[in-house]
């Protein structure tokens, strides 16, 4: 057996088995709330185990014993967490108008929604424990507020679901009450992140705003479809600061002192003196939090004089922090960094001695690294995305040399910036070059023509993604005598889980491209909750509103055979109509918005700007002629007659040209509200038409007298089937059925299409 087959065999996965029972015990106590019963009935078991294994290590109830502590250590957790997060002086004043004071953690930027805290008094009724995990919605300090900062609001309190991190949300009213430093210390560690930030800012381009994401993890200047572009590339990992820049930080500390002959107890001190300030500069996130503990648990190890390394580090590591915070179990960003290092840890050497029969061993061992991190961590991150990234394995294998580089250049930018101003002006510009070659990868890799492949959404497509990419690696790896059956069935499991997506998702997709008519005009695309309408005229492609999901844009733009845009038209900027922008801002010529009065409209404009789209913000009176079409802009108003949001919607006509006596013709109403309507009609003379896109997901907040007047034969409804809002109404149903048109909602019928019909009607297609 090759040395980087070592990492497969059994002496080096101790605490595997544990670790994950562990997890698992976690995770299923936080959604059961199992009771006290469970943890002596578990003990009780530890112990008769123990007792029966008679010291015996190896012995399979010694392995029993070990299982049923862990499993008694998380109950127990999971208990006495829950009975901390529902304290009487939290849960007592439950959905009732509360003064709350708390601690952030995570710093604040301006124009973030909601923020992480630490709730640590209620009505001035200070909480045990240091205080309960909560979010504060809608808390706007005015200005950057740092990590640790403590501030005091008032608001409305609602208990979240058991299993989430977050027990408690306060529903802001109004600015805080007051705003307190957290104290010299961590404001020292805020004032050496602006100074990056700021030197950073003053750098051109992509690497400028992407460097304080790689080497602090601040992510307040990267533009949304930069981030868009990192993550259909799998290389979102580093955007923000991961649990790899704390090894990077911890070695090169540790290797100086060794190299100034430093002893094993002076590496512990040194190490872990640059470990406490890395997660106090950086803040202390999941991977950061789990990279730190496996750093410390190698130190402690290494000082004894018995180096620990590998799965035994991570299976200590996970059964530590999970069994301080059980929560940590159902985390995401938890989850993809044990998994990534799990991965590394276990696969890199077969991996390497797999490829390199066929290429160099320095291309092979480059190569075994991303494709470990992705094969483990492929399966979850369908949950959350349910593509294929095509170019992960080739962008992250170019991307691993200037990435350390960028954070350790960035981390010195910090630490200098106060004493040798000039040297950390020099460093940052230095240091500009690996995060700008960064974020070339992911904005080069995401604009190719094929960049993901679609996948079973869910728990399900997660589950057959574990098979494909569980089940053939064990086929590929699998070489130990024992268990010869093992790499026969680990082949079948890969090859049915494929199967069953090929069969259940990718087949039923392909069969749905190709029944969808060849001369649709109008598309309403089935993304949940919003809107999002393709109006093809012939030469040109025109999209209204992107909805909220991109993977679900994609999905529909795919099923449609569109790759590029000539138009996108925003109606306004909430996120279940502009949410998935970051999908087309690389592939559209031509952006209409409504008015930009927020930073973040501001920020989705830019990034259109630099990816090089014509931006223009419209008003009434804009239009475009194209092919055999006109689009108009009938609102909002330059008078001014609309309230910001939904009433500010752009609200564009569609008419053929006088002599097209084959075209459609509609009207699409983004989220307008009912006053805005009769304003609307009053102005306009807007005439019979063909179809309306109903406004607002068929709210009841509509004038009756416009669609009365439109008589449209379809009416386009975007709507999720569970959505919380009764989208649509039996009112503006009602509506539609009194004015003869036909409603056509995406949650009933998916996909919408609509052509010319023979006898100069609209011929509707659906995919349900």
């Amino acid at each position: 057996m090759t040395e980087s087959r070592e990492t497969l065999a059994p002496r080096d996965l101790r605490f595997l088995v544990p670790a994950l029972s562990g997890w698992a015990v976690a995770a299923v106590g936080i959604w059961c709330q199992p009771g006290w019963i469970w943890i002596l009935c578990l003990v009780g078991l530890a112990a008769v185990s123990g007792t029966l294994a008679r010291g015996r290590a190896d012995h399979p109830l010694a392995q029993v014993s070990v299982i049923a502590a862990v499993g008694a250590l998380m109950v127990c957790s999971v208990a006495l967490g829950a009975l901390h997060r529902d304290q009487e002086g939290i849960s007592s004043v439950e959905s009732t108008e509360v003064s709350v004071t708390a601690k952030l953690r995570e710093t604040y930027t301006p124009g973030a929604r909601s923020l992480s805290v630490t709730i640590l008094s209620v009505n001035g009724e200070y909480l045990k424990g240091g205080g309960v995990p909560g979010v504060l919605v809608g808390a706007d300090p005015g200005e950057r507020t740092p990590f640790g900062a403590t501030l005091s609001v008032r608001g409305f309190l609602r208990a979240a679901p058991q299993h989430e991190s977050e027990r408690w949300s306060v529903i802001v009213r109004g600015p805080p009450q007051g705003v307190r430093s957290p104290g010299w210390f961590l404001s020292g560690a805020d004032a050496l992140r602006q100074g990056l930030i700021e030197r950073s800012a003053g750098l051109s381009g992509d690497g400028g705003r992407l460097l304080p994401g790689l080497a602090i993890g601040d992510t307040s200047a990267v533009d949304r479809g930069l981030v868009q572009a990192m993550r259909d590339t799998s290389l979102s990992h580093l955007v923000a600061v991961s649990g790899a820049n704390c090894a990077i930080v911890v070695g090169l500390v540790v290797a100086v002192i060794a190299l100034c002959g430093g002893g094993a107890w002076s590496r512990l001190v040194g190490g872990a003196i640059a470990l406490a300030g890395f997660v106090v500069l950086v803040t202390p996130e999941p991977s950061i939090v789990r990279a730190s503990l496996m750093a410390v648990v190698v130190l402690i190890f290494v000082a004894l004089g018995r180096p620990l390394k590998g799965i035994p580090v991570l299976g200590i590591t996970v059964l530590v922090i999970l069994s301080v915070n059980p929560w940590m179990a159902l985390d995401f960003a938890f989850a993809l960094s044990v998994l990534a290092s799990g991965g590394i840890l276990l696969l890199v050497g077969p991996l390497t001695d797999l490829l390199s029969p066929v290429m160099p061993s320095w291309l092979s061992v480059i190569l075994a690294v991303p494709i470990a991190a992705q094969i483990a961590c492929q399966p979850l991150l369908i949950m959350l995305n349910p593509v294929i990234p095509l170019w992960a394995v080739v962008a992250n294998a170019l991307a691993a040399p200037a990435a350390p580089v960028a954070t350790i250049l960035g981390m010195l930018v910090c630490l200098l910036g106060p004493l040798l101003p000039s040297l950390a002006d020099f460093l940052a510009a230095l240091a500009w070059w690996p995060a700008a070659f960064v974020a070339f990868l992911g904005r080069f890799f995401s604009a190719l023509p094929l960049v993901t492949l679609p996948w079973t959404p869910g728990i399900v497509g997660a589950m057959l993604m574990a098979g494909v990419a569980y089940g053939g690696v064990l086929f590929a790896l699998w070489r130990a005598p024992r268990w010869p059956l093992m790499r026969t069935l680990s082949g079948a499991v890969a090859s049915l889980s494929l199967l069953a997506v090929l069969l259940g998702h990718t087949a039923p997709r392909a069969f749905a491209s190709l029944s969808i008519p060849r001369d649709w005009v109008v598309a309403q695309c089935d993304i949940g909750q919003g809107d999002a309408t393709v109006v093809r005229t012939g030469s040109a492609v025109i999209l209204i509103d992107t909805g909220k999901y991109p993977e679900k844009l994609a999905t529909c733009l795919a099923l449609l055979g569109i790759s590029e845009l000539d138009l996108a038209i925003i109606s306004h900027f909430d996120s279940d109509h502009v949410g998935a922008w970051p999908e087309i801002v690389n592939r559209v010529d031509q952006v209409w918005l409504g008015p930009t009065l927020e930073p973040g409209h501001q920020e989705i404009a830019l990034a259109f700007a630099r990816a090089g789209a014509d931006v223009v913000e419209v008003r009434q009176g804009n239009q475009l002629a194209v092919d055999d079409y006109h689009l108009r802009v009938v609102w909002p108003s330059p008078e001014g007659f609309s309230d910001p949001g939904n009433d500010s919607s752009v609200v564009v006509v569609l008419e053929g040209n006088p002599s097209c006596s084959a075209c459609l013709s509609g009207l699409f109403l983004g989220d307008l509200g009912e006053e805005p309507q009769r304003i609307l009609m009053g102005r306009e003379s807007l005439g019979q038409r063909d179809f309306v896109k109903v406004s607002h997901h068929g709210s009841a907040d509509q004038y009756e007298g416009l669609y009365t007047s439109l008589r449209a034969q379809v009416g386009l409804i975007g709507v999720g089937s569970d959505n919380r809002y009764g989208h649509p109404t039996e009112s503006a149903l009602g509506i539609l059925r009194r004015a003869g048109t036909t409603a056509m909602r995406s949650d009933e019928r998916g996909l919408v299409t609509l052509s010319v019909a023979e006898n100069g009607g609209v011929s509707v297609w659906s995919q349900r």
